[in-house]
């Protein structure tokens, strides 16, 4: 199932994504990449993955591939700060995970509660 783009906001340089189903390497993959594409990388992003499935978490070798996915990525421009929106305490953890695994290049943390999730997005400095 997708991560759908559901809007854009290119005055304030921010985006909200929705995933929803079962979530593989291969929607993360075509997710970034389209946001690649609409220069998007760079903004600041929701994504509300409350109905969302990790399936990649069930494989590590499609977690080291989501992991090396942004870090190229980011080797080509400024990722911007991601809020995830989860529900479960396993998609919580897999998240945190990604994030350590991540804090030295991309700002990417998961978030229990919507409005937190959005305070602290409207806390990071505005991107270039």
């Amino acid at each position: 199932m997708p991560i759908l783009i559901q809007k854009i906001d290119r005055e304030y340089k921010e985006l909200d994504a929705l995933a929803f189903g079962p979530i593989r390497y291969m929607e993360i993959e075509k997710h970034l990449i389209e946001e690649r594409n609409i220069e998007g990388l760079s903004y600041k992003e929701f994504i509300d993955a409350r109905d969302a499935g990790l399936i990649f978490a069930l494989n590590p070798s499609e977690i080291r591939q989501v992991v090396a996915l942004v870090r190229n990525l980011c080797d080509q421009c400024k990722f911007g700060p991601t809020a995830i929106l989860v529900v479960t305490d396993t998609a919580f953890g897999i998240m945190r995970a990604i994030e350590m695994l991540l804090d030295d290049v991309a700002e990417i943390r998961p978030f229990r509660d919507e409005r937190l999730a959005r305070s602290w997005l409207a806390s990071k400095a505005d991107p270039i």
